[in-house]
């Protein structure tokens, strides 16, 4: 495995999917649970909204705060 270089050379997808991991491990908890009770029995709709939510989240928040937080281990 090589380092990571200035040339901008991607991280190794084993790392991105361990983050993605632990990232997704609260919204998927958390997010459908709470839908459901505000909208019980919207199996479908609460799906939809929980995919809705979480993309984004995962997109603009968590990921760039756990590639910041683990950017030492992502590089080596």
């Amino acid at each position: 495995m090589t380092p990571s270089s200035p040339t901008g050379q991607a991280p190794p997808r084993y790392k991105i999917a361990f983050l993605t991991f632990v990232g997704l491990l609260a919204p998927v908890y958390f997010i459908p649970e709470a839908l459901f009770r505000l909208l019980p029995g919207e199996k479908l709709l609460v799906t939809i909204l929980a995919v809705a939510l979480i993309v984004p989240l995962m997109m603009y928040a968590i990921m760039p705060v756990l590639m910041r937080v683990f950017d030492g281990w992502i590089k080596r």
